[in-house]
């Protein structure tokens, strides 16, 4: 019978969900960011998996869940595996089942697609690396080819569809993103597009810089002439309209054993992968360079396990006054603010749109210009599609947006996107 190597099962502890992080990858990717992709992992069959995810689910829900993501590495290597994971994921109860793949494997058999919807398979997400077949060949080891005809048979079947994108620049930059979003726009105008910055600290290879704010939205305009559904990619994680309180998540391993992990644990993760093609020391070096980042965004999705020490180059500020509000940054502001927080006196109450003048007075236009957007039509301003903003750990789109009211002693939030290669 078919086996693939299971690395574990994550469990959510926001809402029941199950993930399976298969290993083995037919791409080579430069700048990947999964340590799955190298193998290892327990063989197992799709019977063994099914039996193991459903302990683990039952000894910590107590029941199985609705959602099931299977990702990897390559999910797609081994077809038998693969449809009888789903199909047994369907027959037990399974609402939302999502693949995450390269799509490569899926181009190259015709029946495929049909196959995994006739199964159960309910939405796919593919990863496109690149539409130049150099570029691609360059970058992955592999033709993109496959990976097209695989988003036509994706589109045609009533499975979900999202295209991913990594915005890398000098490799995949403004140009290659256009080209992706005509033939997606060629084949239906309305599929979902998230373009995503490469983020080298995560990467294998470090093929390129992390790519600029300007860039990411010049590339997002490009895309949105195309595609109307076309997004950035703000965070690595889903958005939810309170922060949850739990601090980790579960990792089941094939042996059923349980562990609460963290970002520490991640983070150990990477660092003993990238470790075998450059020295620790750099690969730490570079991780303290954004892990101010990670302590904001992971505090409002409520996994964030320590505080950070504050950089001897970056100074705080304080202002003076009974009733302040704390705004914090995150490190692609850092330069033009010189600072990771500060407070503004207030009088009274305000609106998000009141702080963000304030911090424009406080910073400049720079500050303005590189957060803020100005709709042409009527002058009203919002916040760059390139950044959330969150007060006391909410989101304010799931408020009043800018308009939403801010009162003394509340906390502002600034985030913008993080992802992988």
């Amino acid at each position: 019978m078919s086996k693939r190597g299971l690395q574990y099962f994550t469990l959510s502890e926001i809402e029941p969900r199950v993930w399976f992080m298969l290993t083995g990858c037919n791409f080579h990717c430069k700048g990947c960011f999964r340590p799955a992709r190298d193998g290892g992992g327990t063989l197992l069959t799709a019977s063994e998996t099914l039996e193991r995810m459903e302990q683990a689910c039952l000894n910590y829900y107590g029941k199985v869940p609705a959602e099931a993501m299977i990702t990897g590495g390559e999910p797609t290597l081994d077809k038998v595996y693969l449809l009888s994971l789903v199909k047994g994921l369907k027959e037990k109860g399974f609402e939302k089942i999502v693949l995450m793949t390269n799509g490569y494997a899926l181009g190259e058999d015709e029946d495929y697609v049909t196959e995994l919807e006739e199964a159960g398979l309910t939405e796919a997400h593919v990863d496109v690396k690149a539409f130049s077949e150099d570029v691609h060949n360059s970058y992955t080891g592999k033709s993109n080819k496959p990976v097209l005809r695989a988003i036509e048979k994706l589109n045609a079947s009533g499975i979900e569809l999202l295209i991913q994108t990594v915005y890398m620049p000098g490799i995949v930059d403004a140009t290659e993103i256009e080209q992706i979003a005509k033939f997606l726009a060629s084949i239906n105008k309305d599929i979902k597009y998230r373009i995503n910055p490469f983020v080298p600290i995560f990467a294998y290879e470090q093929v390129a810089r992390r790519p600029a704010l300007e860039e990411i939205e010049r590339a997002y305009e490009i895309a949105s002439k195309y595609l109307p559904n076309a997004i950035i990619s703000r965070s690595c994680y889903r958005e939810y309209p309170t922060p949850p309180p739990q601090k980790t998540w579960i990792t089941v391993y094939p042996d059923l054993t349980t562990k609460r992990r963290g970002m520490e644990d991640q983070k150990e993760d990477r660092l003993r992968w990238l470790s075998g093609i450059r020295p620790r020391e750099s690969v730490v070096k570079d991780w303290q360079k954004e892990e101010w980042d990670f302590t904001l965004r992971h505090s409002l999705v409520g996994i964030s396990e320590s505080s950070v020490p504050q950089q001897t180059e970056v100074k705080e500020e304080k202002g003076v006054g009974l009733l302040n509000v704390k705004v914090k940054f995150p490190l692609s502001l850092h330069e033009l603010t010189k600072t990771r927080w500060t407070e503004l006196d207030l009088n009274g109450s305000t609106t998000i749109e009141g702080v963000m003048k304030s911090l424009t007075d406080k910073y400049g236009d720079k500050f303005r210009e590189t957060v803020m957007a100005t709709d042409r039509d009527n002058g009203s301003i919002n916040i760059k599609r390139s950044f959330n903003v969150y007060l006391n750990g909410m989101n304010i789109k799931n408020l009043q947006g800018i308009k939403t009211e801010v009162h003394g002693n509340d906390e502002v939030i600034i985030l913008s996107w993080v992802s992988g290669g």
